[in-house]
């Protein structure tokens, strides 16, 4: 698909483009991270040609994205305990037991809930 058809389509479904600035990734910066983030945890989305696998895939880590990878903006939570309320608690219980007395009987002052690689 050309840029020609590309504004013919977006045209004909009523929807409107909004452009950023030329290499100013600071101007859109909250969706180039996603990029990115999509870019490095599964770079397999760039070799697909079928539109409904595409689809199918796109579904699963549309799952995986906001239920299960933990996001380091929201205090290590998914999107999905955030918007169900949940984030604040398990951020409080993650931080209680980052202060629970070990084995030995010291406590340990660890930081946040440790990240998974692609954080």
């Amino acid at each position: 698909m050309t840029s020609h058809d590309t504004r013919a389509y977006m045209a004909l479904m009523a929807i409107a483009q909004h452009h950023g600035r030329p290499h100013t990734p600071t101007d859109q910066a909250w969706i180039e991270s996603f990029f990115g983030h999509i870019k490095r945890e599964w770079p397999h989305l760039d070799t697909i040609t079928d539109p409904t696998l595409l689809e199918t895939e796109l579904d699963r880590i549309r799952i995986d994205y906001n239920c299960v990878r933990l996001h380091q903006g929201i205090g290590y939570v998914t999107p999905d305990d955030e918007h169900n309320a949940r984030g604040e608690a398990i951020r409080e219980a993650a931080g209680k037991a980052s202060n629970e007395p070990d084995n030995n009987g010291s406590t340990t002052t660890a930081g946040p809930t440790p990240k998974r690689p692609h954080d």
